[in-house]
């Protein structure tokens, strides 16, 4: 399955893959609801998990300082890897 839209928070993003960045989500004011997108790291590890994790957060709203560091890195490897560990994976 592939998802290819999903809303956050009343904002629908289209949703798209990579293979080469770990993701992107466009929350700036320019952005309408009909041109929302959100780029996530394909694959079915550990990587592809966090990029899918941290976008959503990222599209349902969360400040930019909320989720990365001073020097820009993400916040949220750790709540990533907690999710992992559980159990929760990509489901096909």
């Amino acid at each position: 399955m592939t998802v290819k839209t999903h809303t956050f928070n009343g904002a629908k993003h289209k949703i798209a893959f990579c293979d080469s960045i770990e993701g992107v989500t466009d929350n700036s004011e320019k952005v309408t609801d009909k041109n929302r997108e959100m780029l996530i790291l394909s694959g079915e590890d550990f990587r592809a998990f966090h990029s899918a994790f941290h976008e959503s957060l990222e599209g349902s709203g969360f400040c930019d300082k909320c989720l990365h560091d001073k020097e820009g890195y993400p916040m949220t490897v750790d709540a990533a890897r907690f999710l992992w560990r559980l159990g929760y994976r990509r489901v096909k």
